[in-house]
């Protein structure tokens, strides 16, 4: 089952700008340029030059694609990749400075990691901390999974996510807790792909809890979902889980969707969201956003380069994501705005995201105050000259931050009050 790797079909890409979804192949699918892709690139972790600021206390200067989490006594939790092996690490001063990393495969392993299918962290109520990650393995890439009970001391032995992981490619996994404190897992997995000139993957999850480790084995949610994109997720009202991730619709149209599991082990239901008409052969790579107020309002963020719109989207529903308001374009298209993340914490809105003007990488933040039906002016916050990941956005007690990390200037976890 292994796969071929991506490909650009674009004969100037050079100088290894092709890799983790960099701003040159945004700059492609922005342009509107075809690319010819056939799978996912499940990269390596590259080397980063010691010495990085925050990371020079790693064993090969830490790793670009890291996630964070608060923990309920207000600390901040890490997961660092590196070449063959994944470390977490704490802050209990919102990031200034970390503690000396703590390893968590003690066996090295070829980690695999990007953008979207980057590792992931989350702390339960009890302070268990649970990390998972995708590494090579039996198949090219799988999805470990491994918890800390005694406060990040040490971890255990990881072990795969899936129980068909020695089959099939797992990866792009996803945390979810919801609104009892239950961790949740979603993942993208191959098991079922038959036909390896069709496109599409299926939604699986599982729940781990952190004494007794997996509570049952991977349920499937949906088919067809578009091979690189990762998964958003969030939770209703009635403790459903929801996802909003991008789907493969008729004739190779990449748009997004929604699912929510139901009780009693009912069928989840599925429906199209977006309609951008946006025909590609191949994954661009570029997952969605959503969050869940608490007055049920859905919030979603998203981007596409379809027939009917380009570039970075917002909308809201007051039916549960059955209809949403008019798609609201944020970003200025010429500095090529991409994955944007989203936090709803009652009628305040923020929005986050970066733009590249072919030298510098701009972040940016906006702001509603009313639910999403006004926004004030965006603005730039940082500027990174370097590769630099994803923005996330973060919240404890002290307020909501932007967690971001780049080659030169290393993590910054950046106030928003």
């Amino acid at each position: 089952m292994k796969k071929t790797a991506v490909r650009p079909s674009i004969k100037d890409v050079k100088n290894g700008a092709y890799r983790y979804g960099s701003q040159l192949l945004k700059s492609l699918l922005m342009a509107g340029a075809a690319l010819s892709l056939v799978s996912c690139s499940h990269s390596n972790q590259v080397h980063l030059s010691a010495g990085t600021a925050n990371y020079s206390h790693y064993p090969d200067g830490g790793g670009l694609f890291v996630s964070a989490a608060f923990a309920p006594d207000g600390r901040l939790w890490r997961v660092v990749p590196e070449k063959l092996h994944v470390y977490a690490d704490v802050s209990s001063d919102l990031g200034k400075p970390f503690s000396p990393p703590v390893l968590i495969n003690n066996e090295s392993q070829a980690i695999k990691v990007s953008g979207e299918n980057r590792p992931g962290i989350v702390i339960d109520r009890n302070g268990i901390i649970y990390v998972i990650y995708a590494a090579e393995s039996t198949q090219p890439v799988a999805i470990f999974y491994s918890v800390s009970k005694d406060n990040g001391q040490s971890f255990s032995t990881p072990m795969p996510l899936s129980d068909k992981a020695a089959d099939a490619n797992t990866f792009q996994g996803r945390f979810g807790v919801d609104r009892a404190g239950k961790v949740h897992v979603f993942w993208h997995d191959e098991r079922n792909r038959t036909d390896w000139r069709q496109s599409g993957n299926a939604i699986y999850y599982t729940t781990i809890d952190g004494n007794s480790g997996l509570s049952a084995s991977a349920q499937k949610l949906s088919d067809t979902l578009c091979d690189c994109c990762r998964i958003a997720t969030a939770f209703d009202k009635n403790n459903q889980a929801v996802l909003f991730t991008r789907f493969i619709y008729p004739v190779g149209i990449r748009d997004h969707g929604m699912l929510r599991t139901q009780a009693n082990s009912k069928e989840p239901q599925t429906w199209r969201v977006t309609f951008d008409d946006w025909v590609i052969e191949g994954c661009p790579e570029h997952g969605p956003a959503i969050s869940i107020s608490a007055d049920s309002r859905y919030h979603i963020a998203w981007f596409t380069q379809g027939k009917v719109r380009q570039g970075l989207f917002y909308a809201y529903s007051d039916d549960e994501g059955r209809h949403f308001s008019t798609p609201l374009a944020f970003g200025e298209s010429k500095t090529l705005p991409s994955h944007p993340d989203i936090l709803a914490q009652g009628k305040h809105i923020i929005l986050t995201w970066t733009e590249f003007d072919g030298k510098q990488i701009q972040l940016k933040v906006m702001h509603s105050n009313d639910g999403g039906v006004t926004w004030l002016p965006p603005k730039a916050i940082a500027t990174n000259s370097a590769d630099a990941d994803f923005p996330f956005l973060l919240s404890n007690k002290q307020g909501v931050f932007v967690s971001w990390n780049s080659k030169l200037e290393g993590y910054r976890l950046i106030p928003l009050n």
